[in-house]
């Protein structure tokens, strides 16, 4: 083969949506994007696509997409970078793979190495469905298995809504604005959580994916206390971004309350189906409250972690 390694560029955006739509096809990751969403990648706070995506191409297909994303903080005295990337499908078992995961190592502890010199690093990827071969290439490289996220689903049009009386309402702008302080603190308590930065909140917060009409809050005054945000990547499909409930607030089935005004309000605009992700390690018991309401899980995603000592890097 005669190889392209290269960044990423606007034009590159029908081939990336492409890419990106196979391979969570052909590895039943569910993973899907759209044109709009990656053009908004560009404008994304603390991310450059010159230097934190990597593409390879032979002649004008596009063979591996990778990236990689620093977070703003520590996570227990560890930079936490992801290192995400995938080959097409049909182009495995040549070594592609194992190219793109170097040069992605490389920028994260590069970047890493940037922003909190000298503290040592756990770079951190998705590993696919069980017996990947993503997951066999970074047990090969290092890399082991720290946590699995359980995608729930619920059919729309065979949910049997009970009536429940709730009190979620439809957030406003302000109301959005005031979730990313319940978020953090809703979710200051579990594993791997870093506090989401304004800008990076106000960012996602005007995706084009975005559908706050189908998102739900209960507010106290002006303090919002669970909340579940929702988004559309996949036509048809509402997809529960976030969903928590304040800590104080825990206990008084809120979090059961928006997760039903949410699946109410995502029948109603004709969706048909209503997903989520579960932590594994979730230390609040998710999966059993979305299972409540009528979640099913359909698969689960690993995760995998490599730490990188400051000697090491």
């Amino acid at each position: 083969m005669s190889l392209t390694w290269r960044a990423v560029t606007r034009d590159d955006v029908p081939a990336v949506v492409a890419f990106t739509n196979l391979v969570g096809q052909r590895d039943g990751t569910g993973e899907v994007t759209t044109e709009q969403a990656v053009l908004e990648m560009f404008e994304a706070p603390r991310f450059d696509v010159a230097t934190d995506v990597f593409t390879v191409w032979e002649g004008a297909e596009l063979l591996g997409l990778g990236s990689v994303f620093c977070r703003d903080t520590l996570v227990d005295g560890r930079a936490m970078v992801s290192v995400e990337g995938a080959v097409h499908p049909d182009r495995r078992g040549r070594g592609l793979g194992s190219e793109l995961l170097s040069r992605l190592e490389t920028r994260a502890l590069a970047m890493a190495a940037e922003r909190f010199p000298g503290d040592p690093v756990r770079l951190r990827t998705s590993g696919g469905l069980p017996d990947s071969s993503a997951q066999r290439l970074l047990e090969d490289r290092g890399y082991r298995a720290d946590n699995y996220f359980i995608t729930m689903q619920v059919q729309l049009a065979d949910w049997v809504d009970r009536g429940e009386e709730i009190t979620t309402v439809r957030p406003d702008a302000e109301q959005l604005r005031a979730t990313r302080d319940a978020h953090n603190d809703a979710f200051r308590d579990h594993r791997n959580f870093s506090p989401i930065p304004e800008d990076h909140w106000d960012f996602w917060g005007k995706s084009s994916t975005q559908r706050p009409e189908q998102s739900r809050v209960v507010v106290e005054g002006d303090r919002v206390l669970a909340y579940a945000i929702v988004g559309e990547n996949e036509p048809g499909v509402s997809h529960v971004e976030l969903v928590g409930t304040r800590r104080e607030a825990r206990g008084r089935g809120l979090a059961r309350q928006v997760l039903l005004g949410s699946l109410r309000a995502a029948r109603e605009a004709g969706q048909r189906v209503s997903e989520l992700e579960v932590d594994s390690t979730s230390p609040t018991g998710a999966d059993r409250l979305y299972a409540s309401v009528g979640y099913q899980p359909v698969r689960v995603i690993s995760r995998y972690v490599r730490d990188v000592e400051t000697s090491d890097a």
